[in-house]
């Protein structure tokens, strides 16, 4: 299904839709709240050229723990000559799965700690960008806030005492430069 996948989002190296500009792919290194990853993304302009949509996969990390982002990547760009500024709208799932140790107040007045499991749930993102366009291949820059919600158990039991737990929300800053074709 990986290799699937990656083959799917690098096709536009390929294809003969490359000529026409009607499929771009981006390739990228990323620094994702000052930690780095990589993705690729594909993109296929859809009514016109200046919507586009596609799949997009990213390896990145989150508390120490490998985050895999899978997500619909829909972009809105203009291109005059050889730039093409651009906004993005991510869409996704984030595959994020730990164990974790907290601190919880016990009814002795001490703290015990308890492990649960935080997984991940979904994500969104808005940001925007610029790439430039050389012939076939390019380069660009982008910036995106994302928001992430992770997962964790609604209630767990210490000492006959329900410690309520709820969904995590998360943001993150991202920083993105790589090349198109």
């Amino acid at each position: 299904m990986k290799k699937m996948l990656l083959l799917l989002l690098f096709l536009p190296l390929f294809g003969w839709a490359q000529d026409s500009k009607l499929i771009n792919g981006y390739g990228y290194l990323m620094l994702h709240d000052s930690k780095f990853g990589g993705g690729v993304v594909g993109n296929v302009n859809l009514l016109n050229q200046y919507l586009g949509a596609g799949p997009g996969v990213e390896i990145t990390s989150y508390n120490g723990r490998t985050l895999v982002p899978v997500f619909a990547d829909v972009k809105l760009k203009h291109r005059w000559g050889m730039v093409e500024p651009f906004l993005t709208g991510q869409f996704g799932y984030n595959a994020y799965n730990a164990t974790r140790t907290d601190l919880v107040a016990a009814t002795d007045g001490t703290s015990k700690p308890i492990t649960f499991n935080q997984s991940g749930k979904f994500f969104y993102g808005a940001g925007g960008g610029v790439s430039f366009h050389l012939k076939s291949v390019g380069i660009f820059a982008s910036y995106i806030y994302r928001g992430y919600k992770y997962s964790r158990p609604t209630l767990v039991d210490v000492d006959n005492q329900a410690v309520r737990f709820g969904s995590q929300s998360v943001s993150a800053n991202v920083f993105i430069i790589g090349i198109v074709f």
